[in-house]
């Protein structure tokens, strides 16, 4: 017996007795049309200056696919983005062929647009040299003419380094986020207009910035040269840029860091063009131009969200967030948000609470041995079919899971970790940085609500063909907090204690509560006997009325309104959705 199934054994004990919340009751009468692209997208452009596409839950939701469709709308002139890092990432397909960006606008694949990386991002101009402008040539020939960069903060090869030496068990994405944005706050780093400017003024700025490199690599009582074995050694698990084994092996590394950047980036012809970003924004909008923003990251991975704040990333990557980093004025243009959500399947990224997921989510990072990649599960939970019924007839009538175990030939395990490790290989879920398997979950409709109420009501749901696969699927309908040492914990001027349920629409705690809380799931039939895929989907069918109830669902109980599934990788296999006007919400 597992030390994780005796763990939910004793949850089990504590919570079986729980009442019913009036949400598993819930049942729907929404009904929903299939409509085309032009008629559910294009009305939303025509009607508003600016479209923001948003992540909705915690990153990797799938933007890029209704970013890309937006993009192609023929009044959509500038596409721009507005802050973070290359720890982000959207990922397009076209023909089956993926494209990924980090920082270069995913919008730069349509012909005729505007394309702008704004100055509150975050960059690393080597790696964005060698990972994005290197393939521009082939993806848009024509970049130097409409791509145009702002005076964006340089994240430094040290910034790197102390993010690789510094993190616990080398979880971070090794792109220096939190390290460059404590020295973009302390107004410390280099920005882009610099490296074209004083070579003296390049150099007195980074000697302040690297004390604070020595300083950290001190306190961590580690040399350079042991932190060099270590990368080297971390190589042959991820790709490591040859510039952070450059910049610990020399000695003079103020002259080596300027003398990099004039090579890669002042003297490179290839680099694109510079730009005033927020000045072409805002003149682009009082010439009737409309703009696309691409929203990085999601509303809960947001610095400003104070939910999660302690595992956000360091930018303000809500939908106001991403709004406040053109700087323009919105009491003068009107826009609208796009929130992008995925499931059956949803997963967030990072370290931190997450009620809705199947196990915690630092499961795989905290394996022994270590589960870097999905191969590392090897013959493990093959069997999804299998698991994911046996996981969801296990949860009780009040949501709560009853423990059991899943049997293979690697092992036993509980139903919980069997479905953790069986979904993150069955849906490829994996980290597009540290290629590590994702822990998914099912839809949280406590948080959506949230979501809602900050930059609803519009909504697409990523990967809804998952459900193709399920015989149930699951949305988290509420929470039942739960400490084991029986303390209980104050968010808010509110005291939890156990047996506490959080239901939708109450206030939304902290994460030193919600890292206690439990999902009060309402299971739902799957949709396996009537796939949606885009290659076994006739265009002229009807939704399922499976679909339809879950979607529903989320709907009445999120206030969310939602436009569009998507069904297959490629920007095109989408299904445009509308609720017919003479549905109704039956309780």
């Amino acid at each position: 017996m597992s030390t994780f199934f005796q763990q939910e054994q004793q949850l089990f004990e504590a919570l079986k007795n729980t009442l019913p919340v009036e949400a598993l009751r819930h049942q729907t009468g929404l009904d929903f049309i299939v409509l085309s692209r032009d008629k559910v997208l294009h009305p939303l452009v025509a009607k508003n200056d600016i479209i923001v596409v948003a992540g909705s839950y915690f990153g990797d939701e799938g933007k890029g696919k209704i970013t890309d469709a937006v993009a192609q709308d023929e009044l959509v002139e500038i596409i721009t983005r507005m802050n973070s890092g290359e720890n982000a990432g959207h990922t397009v397909c076209h023909n089956d062929k993926k494209y990924v960006f980090h920082l270069t606008p995913s919008g730069i694949m349509v012909p005729d647009k505007q394309v702008f990386i704004g100055p509150e991002c975050v960059m690393d101009p080597i790696s964005f040299v060698e990972k994005e402008v290197s393939s521009l040539t082939q993806i848009a020939p024509d970049y130097k003419e409409r791509f145009k960069i702002g005076n964006v903060h340089i994240v430094g090869p040290y910034h790197k380094i102390m993010d690789f030496a510094l993190s616990k068990s080398n979880s971070s994405t090794l792109m220096g986020m939190s390290y460059v944005h404590a020295s973009k706050s302390r107004k410390k780093c280099l920005r882009l207009d610099d490296l074209f400017n004083s070579r003296d003024f390049q150099a007195k700025t980074l000697k302040g910035d690297l004390a604070t490199y020595h300083a950290l690599i001190k306190h961590s009582k580690q040399s350079e040269e042991q932190i060099l074995d270590n990368l080297r050694e971390f190589s042959e698990i991820r790709k490591i840029p040859d510039h952070l084994f450059e910049f610990l092996e020399v000695r003079d590394k103020v002259e080596f860091i300027i003398d990099l950047y004039r090579r890669n980036v002042v003297e490179n012809p290839d680099f694109p063009e510079r730009a005033d970003v927020n000045h072409a924004i805002n003149q682009g909008l009082e010439q009737g131009k409309k703009v696309l923003i691409e929203s990085p990251q999601s509303f809960w991975l947001s610095n400003a969200t104070e939910k999660h704040w302690r595992s956000a990333t360091s930018a303000q990557t809500h939908a106001a967030g991403v709004l406040a980093s053109t700087e323009i004025n919105t009491s003068k243009y009107t826009y609208v948000v796009i929130n992008i959500a995925k499931t059956p399947g949803d997963s967030r990224v990072g370290i931190g609470a997450n009620p809705s997921s199947y196990v915690p989510q630092n499961y795989f990072s905290s394996h022994k041995p270590p589960i870097n990649n999905l191969d590392d599960l090897g013959d493990a939970c093959i069997d999804f079919d299998t698991i994911q019924k046996k996981y969801f007839t296990s949860i009780q009538s009040n949501g709560t899971l009853r423990p059991t175990e899943y049997t293979d030939k690697t092992g036993t395990y509980s139903i919980s970790e069997a479905i953790a490790i069986s979904s993150s290989r069955k849906f490829g879920e994996k980290g597009a940085t540290t290629k590590k398997p994702r822990v998914l979950g099912v839809f949280d409709c406590v948080a959506a609500y949230q979501v809602n109420k900050a930059q609803g009501p519009h909504l697409s749901l990523s990967a809804m063909d998952r459900g193709d696969h399920q015989d149930f699927v699951g949305l988290t309908v509420a929470y039942i907090y739960h400490n084991p040492s029986e303390e209980s914990t104050d968010s808010n001027g509110i005291t939890y204690n156990n047996g506490d349920i959080i239901k939708i629409g109450d206030p939304f705690p902290f994460d030193n509560v919600l890292k206690h809380c439990y999902p009060i799931v309402k299971v739902m039939p799957g949709w396996k006997d009537t796939p949606i895929a885009a290659d076994k989907r006739n265009p002229d069918d009807k939704l399922p009325r499976n679909i339809q109830n879950f979607i529903g669902t989320i709907e009445s109980l999120t206030g969310f309104s939602v436009l569009g599934i998507g069904n297959g990788q490629n920007t095109d296999d989408m299904i445009y959705i509308k609720r017919k006007n003479n549905s109704e919400i039956v309780i």
